[in-house]
């Protein structure tokens, strides 16, 4: 792309400021703002609209290009002891992950070619690595690391007698060839390590003209790294060797600082979001969560393509007007040659409507950048278009990745960060693929399909997100008549879900208008707010958490599904996931209880035996119910009272039953065979005149335009809107 640009906020409101970083090949560029109001550029909708507004930062801006270096590491602050020129021991528990992958550091402290380093070497095998200034002298161990092995490695330097030893030891119980090996060499000139420079672990600065700016990033564990002064263990005189650091990475989880327990306290910090909360080499299985047994997540686990913040130069910045209208925004950047757009939202101070719109977020930040990597797009038979956007192209030549995605080691993201461009996260993007209806509209561009039949409708809303429900609780709701979800509310923190319960418990109304929404358990790291954080297993996945690391590392509580910490969305919406696929959706049919008299507003202007939503849609091309779905269950906590008005039924094994559901492997789990393939629509009372509508379909909004809006699904989203708003008691 030829320009990109990214915000420092997802979520503003008027009188705060938000900043924009922007990278341009182009000497110059424009900037203005927009708004956004449908952005789905399927010419059987309503078309791609936004407005042109006038902004105080609108203008010419100079261009530079700036760069985005993936890779996580820790820094030690340089500090004269640690020039240890007169000799050292390096140890540390590693695991590497892709120890073939070319050269990696360890524990480096390099200024060009000054400094030492326990390395892996070209080859895959382990290194020590000393620099005198003029070249960096390596002496190897020759035998190639296994991958996913733990290893004590350590590596001396004896500058009295010149001398070097390396070697490591394999935890394996298994008699392996070269469990243990160990090398000494004479070295030819002395170690020179003068000149400020961090010392780094998991990367190297080894050749750079700033060691500020490491590279030779490590993938995998490291455990309890250690530096001695002088030889250790010491083969002469004990008093030889003194412990200079011993970090501690078990300690201070949930934030980036990383501990020195050695009598100097070289303390250090994480860059760039490494995975925190996972086991180490003295794991013994017996517990899965590192509160209890902290001495066992003693490792950090670094990547190559991990990523926290871009750290571009600010562009510009915008501070909100007071009383500005809430919506979603964008600022438009364009040159010559190529454009982007940088969507955020801008939320109210306080409640102006009756009705808001829950902008999701925090599902957002998850997707950001999610374009399914290679082994998962085999995995799952996803075929990529012909036509990739530049987008696409951007992302992947950046490494940019989402939460799902793998890691260049083949582990599972766990961590999302908005300060870097969130290039899926734009206005008219379809994913590039034509399978798992990853080529129509999702997440922006679906629930602009809601909020453009709002305005043409007529309805009076503010927008809020899920940044400001976690942030503030139920006090963000309780002014509003009727809450509306998006078409993909996936994800939910623990605080996020109290609000919403708290509101409908004091008479909120609610319309729960996509899928497979209230589902993962997700944190925002409370040190790091820009950063979201999910632990899979146990669900339908694209990846799972290793054994023992299922709890967050910014909260410490467990992650994966909130049906298993006894918050199915049946308990809170009526309906939970149950199926996902592709190929043509369904249509509803009306069941018995739609004939209730309580539901009676709902249909009203519906025939008895109307199919809802056979008609074509935006989602899928045809049908108010798929891409992802929901049942009722009472077992998971469908209210007792929850009148089912519709199932859309019938699909085809496109569709599966969601791997929660199931408990053996049978042929019998697709959408031909298996009842629990559906969707259903659903309505029931709550206390204090509080109510919820849901329809348990992503596709549903997509349907909302057709026919300039007069269709029943449109019809039926009216319905109950207008009752929910109303002063109405919910029952009459």
């Amino acid at each position: 792309m030829n320009i990109v640009g990214y915000s420092d906020l997802l979520t503003v409101r008027p009188g705060q400021t938000i900043r924009f970083m922007v990278s341009s090949q182009a000497a110059s560029y424009e900037a203005a703002l927009v708004r956004l109001r449908h952005t789905d550029r399927n010419p059987t909708g309503p078309g791609f609209k936004t407005e042109a507004l006038e902004s105080t930062f609108a203008g010419e801006y100079p261009g530079h290009e700036q760069a985005i270096q993936t890779g996580s590491y820790v820094e030690v602050p340089h500090n004269d002891t640690l020039t240890l020129s007169d000799g050292f021991t390096l140890e540390a528990w590693i695991y590497p992950t892709t120890p073939d992958s070319g050269i990696q550091g360890l524990i480096t402290r390099f200024s060009r070619t000054q400094g030492y380093g326990l390395m892996i070497d070209e080859d895959g095998s382990l290194a020590l690595w000393l620099g005198n200034g003029t070249e960096i002298e390596k002496i190897r161990v020759g035998v190639p690391l296994l991958a996913r092995h733990w290893y004590f490695v350590t590596a001396s330097y004896d500058a009295r007698h010149r001398e070097a030893t390396v070697q490591y030891k394999l935890l394996s119980q298994w008699p392996i060839q070269d469990k243990e090996m160990t090398v000494r060499a004479k070295v030819k000139s002395p170690m020179r390590c003068s000149g400020p420079a961090p010392l780094l672990m998991a990367s190297s600065a080894h050749d750079l003209d700033t060691p500020q700016t490491p590279g030779s990033y490590f993938n995998g564990k490291i455990d309890n790294p250690r530096i001695y002064a002088g030889v250790f263990p010491p083969p002469e005189n004990p008093e030889s060797s003194t412990l200079v650091a011993s970090w501690d990475f078990s300690r201070d989880i949930a934030t980036s600082l990383v501990h020195d327990a050695g009598p100097s306290a070289f303390h250090g910090r994480t860059v760039n979001l490494p995975t925190r909360a996972v086991t180490g080499h003295n794991w013994t299985g017996e517990v899965s969560d590192f509160k209890v047994a902290p001495a066992q997540y003693g490792a950090i686990h670094f990547h190559d393509d991990d990523l926290e913040d871009a750290g571009w130069d600010v562009a510009f910045e915008w501070s909100v007007p007071a009383r500005w209208e809430s919506g979603f925004y964008a600022v438009h950047l364009s040159t010559c040659e190529g454009e982007d757009y940088v969507p955020f939202i801008v939320t109210t101070e306080s409640a102006r409507a009756p009705i808001a719109f829950l902008a999701p977020t925090l599902s957002y930040l998850v997707y950001a950048n999610q374009r399914f990597i290679d082994p998962i797009r085999a995995s799952l038979e996803l075929q990529e278009s012909e036509e990739s956007a530049p987008q696409d192209s951007y992302m992947r030549e950046q490494g940019l990745l989402s939460c799902y995605d793998l890691h260049s080691d083949g582990s599972g993201v766990c961590y999302s960060s908005r300060l870097r461009p969130i290039l899926n996260f734009r206005p008219g993007y379809v994913m590039p693929s034509r399978s798992l209806a990853a080529s129509w509209p999702r997440h922006l561009n679906a629930d602009l399909h809601l909020l453009d039949w709002l305005d043409a409708k007529g309805f009076d809303y503010d927008v809020i997100s899920d940044d400001d429900l976690h942030r503030e609780g139920a006090a963000l709701l309780a002014s509003y008549r009727v809450v509306l979800t998006g078409s993909h509310p996936e994800y939910w923190t623990g605080s996020m879900l109290n609000a919403l319960e708290s509101y409908q418990a004091h008479g909120g109304r609610l319309m729960y208008l996509g899928g497979n929404g209230f589902y993962w358990i997700t944190t925002f790291d409370p040190e790091r707010p820009h950063v979201a954080e999910v632990r899979r297993w146990r669900g339908t996945r694209v990846w799972e958490a290793a054994p023992g690391e299922w709890h967050h590392s910014s909260t410490g509580e467990m992650g994966g599904l909130w049906r298993y910490r006894n918050r199915a969305a049946q308990k809170m919406v009526g309906v939970g996931f149950t199926s996902q696929g592709g190929g043509r959706n369904r249509p509803y049919r009306r069941l018995d209880d739609s004939f209730d008299a309580r539901a009676g507003f709902i249909f009203e202007g519906i025939g008895r035996d109307e199919p809802i939503g056979d008609f074509p849609a935006l989602v899928l091309g045809h049908g108010a119910a798929g891409f992802e779905i929901d049942r009722v269950d009472r077992a998971l906590g469908t209210p007792a009272h929850t009148l089912v008005l519709a199932t859309a039924d019938g699909f085809t094994d496109l569709y599966q039953v969601a791997i929660e559901d199931q408990l053996v492997s049978t042929p019998n789990t697709g959408g031909s065979r298996n009842s629990l393939v559906r969707s259903d629509m659903i309505y029931y009372e709550g206390p204090g005149g509080g109510a919820v509508f849901s329809v348990g379909s992503i596709s549903w909004c997509s349907c909302l335009s057709y026919n300039r809006g007069q269709n029943n699904v449109s019809r039926i989203t009216e319905n109950v809107l207008r009752r929910f708003t109303s002063d109405k008691s919910i029952s009459q």
